[in-house]
């Protein structure tokens, strides 16, 4: 144990003082919040915008019957002379011209210069579609308004026994940002376990190592060093993103949104606004946050610690990075499998069958487990999971032990499936 411990120092030491750790760790963060700062800046500058876009109409079966199509995006004008439109939109006096083909108007052309958006393109088939829709009720004798009085808008609120709303929204969307994040991290310092593990061997590096610590214990002090070091970036990362992102989101509606605009959203949407922030607040109130970070930090640490064991053995099997890529596949396909499973069956139904049984599969537990987390799982189902993901960890390390003590000192052969076979059934 006084060996593992003075590995899993040096490696966490070690790489956590690298200029290249330090930079990432500081980098991280500001990449992400510039990230999400230019989303900001480029939705608000996108809602701000006052441009109209000229559109022509060219109707000659009077199927609009002249009506008035502009709205705060689009300014339309009727045309009688389609060739002079086109002329038009050339020089680009207009963007593009509506030609309704027949008089019950489903069929139209669209006529621009440039490419238009999928967006764009809905919305004019929208306009177009709305205006018509208003014509048939006119000539039929009916009112829009009438109609649109029969509709009934519901609004329907999920709630338990208690009273308390269910927040299947927001417990979706937490815990598949988690299991995201424990499947980036498992892949990101696994993998660098593996490549350390295959450098410090072409290197000749452990066999000085391994003359005074046996391999097991080399390969367990890489292991939960590289653990402490992803758990360190991963909380700074956390805490300084949180706080870059506090300012950016200061910094850019201060500099982008004046008090006029302000005034203008409120008027237009008070109160749907506030249904939005409650809505948010009851969904938000409804997380079990101890639970949500008990669970997060034991299937990372569980998860990493297992995965990492199968790459630290691929590492020490092979001596270039190139062949690791027959061993990869199975390693990594039940993690991908699991965070497939996670966002097919689990939000859809996380109490499924499905979704149980893939929990506590020790392989795809670490984000599927993760997903569940937030619907109120017992701890009985949590304290299960754990076991198994971890008493795996401890079998699977048994096993790569083997290979790693054979493979870290084996040099000049290709690495193959039967090979490390062999070195599994070695006494």
């Amino acid at each position: 144990m006084h060996n593992i411990l003075l590995i899993l120092k040096h490696e966490y030491i070690t790489r956590v003082s690298k200029k290249s750790f330090i930079i990432m760790t500081l980098l991280g963060p500001l990449l992400i919040s510039a990230f999400y700062g230019v989303i900001i800046a480029i939705s608000i500058s996108q809602f701000s915008k006052d441009d109209v876009t000229k559109m022509a109409i060219y109707d000659p079966n009077n199927a609009l019957k002249n009506e008035n199509l502009s709205n705060k995006s689009y300014e339309f004008g009727y045309v009688k002379n389609a060739e002079a439109a086109k002329d038009s939109i050339r020089t680009e006096a207009i963007f593009g011209m509506l030609i309704i083909q027949n008089s019950k108007g489903d069929s139209i052309e669209l006529v621009t210069k440039k490419n238009i958006s999928l967006n764009d393109r809905e919305t004019l088939e929208k306009l177009v579609a709305d205006k018509l829709f208003n014509l048939n009720l006119k000539a039929n004798g009916l009112s829009k308004n009438k109609i649109d009085s029969l509709k009934i808008n519901i609004q329907l609120s999920d709630h338990s026994l208690s009273g308390k709303s269910n927040g299947t929204e927001i417990k979706s969307a937490v815990g598949y940002v988690g299991a995201m994040i424990i499947y980036f991290f498992i892949f990101m310092y696994g993998v660098m376990i593996m490549r350390g593990v295959t450098e410090e061997k072409n290197n000749r590096i452990v066999e000085i190592i391994v003359s005074a610590v046996k391999p097991f214990q080399l390969m367990m002090g890489k292991i939960l060093g590289v653990a402490l070091v992803g758990l360190t970036q991963f909380l700074a990362w956390i805490t300084l993103s949180g706080l870059l992102l506090f300012v950016f989101s200061i910094a850019i509606g201060a500099q982008h949104v004046d008090a006029a605009q302000v005034a203008s959203v409120s008027k237009e949407m008070p109160s749907e606004m506030a249904q939005i922030s409650d809505a948010f607040f009851q969904q938000f109130q409804t997380l079990n946050i101890p639970k949500l970070i008990i669970g997060f930090i034991i299937f990372f640490l569980g998860g990493f610690l297992l995965y990492s064991a199968l790459f630290a053995a691929i590492g020490s099997a092979v001596d270039s990075d190139t062949e690791t890529q027959q061993f990869m596949l199975p390693v990594s396909m039940p993690l991908i499998f699991g965070l497939i499973i996670a966002q097919v069956a689990v939000i859809n139904d996380p109490n499924s069958t499905l979704a149980y049984w893939c929990s506590m599969v020790p392989f795809t537990s670490p984000v599927v487990m993760m997903v569940r987390l937030p619907f109120d799982i017992s701890w009985m189902e949590i304290l299960i999971s754990a076991v198994i993901l971890f008493g795996t960890f401890v079998f699977v390390v048994w096993m790569a032990g083997k290979i790693y003590r054979i493979g870290i000192l084996s040099y000049g052969q290709k690495a193959s499936y039967k090979q490390m076979f062999k070195w599994l059934t070695t006494k």
